[in-house]
């Protein structure tokens, strides 16, 4: 599975990935989980010239006490269990890249040593004195802030900078809705040949419309296994607004985040107070507005006023989508999927 998208935030990701790739240096991806991290280090290992495999370790799916043996391997008898020689994952990644997923788990025991073999470019296994040369472009990935666990004692700060030359932010889905229709083609492309027996169903105007309007918590990864469940499910059956909101029950009108707040707050109030007014006077009119309410509705407000935006833009546009879209700086899709969201029908479409 590739990067799919035409958002400005994945353009700016593969650019940056296209522009690193090349060198030998440390990358460091940040973003939630389920958004892509290990899809972003495949990227970087094929646009780089490095022959080997790209060999993948998540810190935090493996016990503490197996972690070390994992990543530099063992000789015969290094400790009860190990009953064979076996290499580690630096050695494996010999030639290639090792990426270490939520390396923000990573105990702070073997930080030390992996700042080491960053430095040295030499491992040793356990229960041996010889130290051998490995070759590898280190790519890690963590969805936690690392520059708080340093803070907290919790991750060596030198091992921070070691390990973020290039630091790749990869967006959370609801980041990056314009690209859902790219991204069910390229899920949907990949259920037809992972030997899973699923077929895709198709998805009409108003499933999509619908998708778009849930916020995805567990991002990319939510987004597979829903087509998932919608292949088995569906029988077939054109994925419509009705069977996501099926699958998608308890959170599919939970569109308004909270990173909405700031930007649109002063459009909820300009019906109370002129737009030229001081910003107490402005602060003042909110108060007042909160204090004849005992519950004031936030979401209700936002939504009200994104109506009605939509719904003059329309108006002063002649009903053309394309151009409402274009004055609001939206795709289409996307201003489709609002439309749906609050019932807006225009009379007719020109053009």
């Amino acid at each position: 599975m590739l990067i799919s998208g035409t958002s400005q935030c994945v353009q700016t990701l593969l650019t940056d990935i296209k522009s690193a790739a090349p060198y030998n240096v440390n990358v460091l991806a940040i973003g939630p989980t389920g958004s892509g991290k290990e899809l972003v280090a495949q990227t970087l290992h094929d646009y780089s010239n490095r022959r080997g495999k790209l060999v993948s370790v998540n810190c935090a799916a493996i016990p503490r006490d197996l972690l070390e043996a994992e990543l530099f391997g063992h000789e015969k008898g290094a400790f009860t269990g190990a009953a064979s020689r076996r290499i580690g994952r630096f050695e494996e990644a010999d030639g290639g890249t090792l990426f270490l997923d939520e390396i923000g788990d990573m105990p702070l025991e073997l930080q030390g040593k992996l700042l080491r073999i960053i430095e040295n470019k030499t491992v040793s296994r356990i229960g041996s004195n010889k130290e051998q040369i490995v070759n590898f472009r280190l790519v890690c990935a963590t969805n936690q802030n690392v520059q708080d666990k340093v803070r907290k004692g919790e991750f060596r700060e030198d091992l921070m900078f070691r390990i973020s030359v290039i630091v790749l932010n990869v967006p959370p889905l609801r980041d990056r809705m314009d690209d859902l229709p790219d991204l069910i083609r390229s899920i949907s492309n990949q259920l037809e040949v992972d030997g899973s027996g699923l077929t895709p169903p198709p998805v009409s105007e108003d499933g999509l419309a619908a998708m778009m309007a849930y916020h995805w918590p567990g991002n990319i990864r939510e987004l597979k296994n829903f087509f998932q469940r919608a292949a088995i499910l569906s029988k077939g059956v054109s994925i419509d607004s009705n069977v996501v909101r099926k699958l998608l029950p308890t959170e599919i009108d939970r569109t308004v985040e909270l990173t909405a707040f700031q930007g649109a707050i002063g459009q909820i109030y300009d019906t109370h107070s002129d737009a030229k007014t001081p910003a107490r006077e402005h602060e003042r009119s909110i108060q007042n507005l909160l204090e004849k309410n005992n519950v004031f509705c936030l979401k209700s407000h936002l939504d009200d006023q994104e109506a009605q935006f939509i719904r003059t833009t329309l108006r002063i546009e002649k009903n053309n989508t394309a151009s409402a879209a274009n004055r609001l700086a939206l795709k289409r899709t996307t201003l489709i999927a609002k439309m749906t969201k609050y019932g807006i029908k225009p009379q007719s479409e020109k053009g």
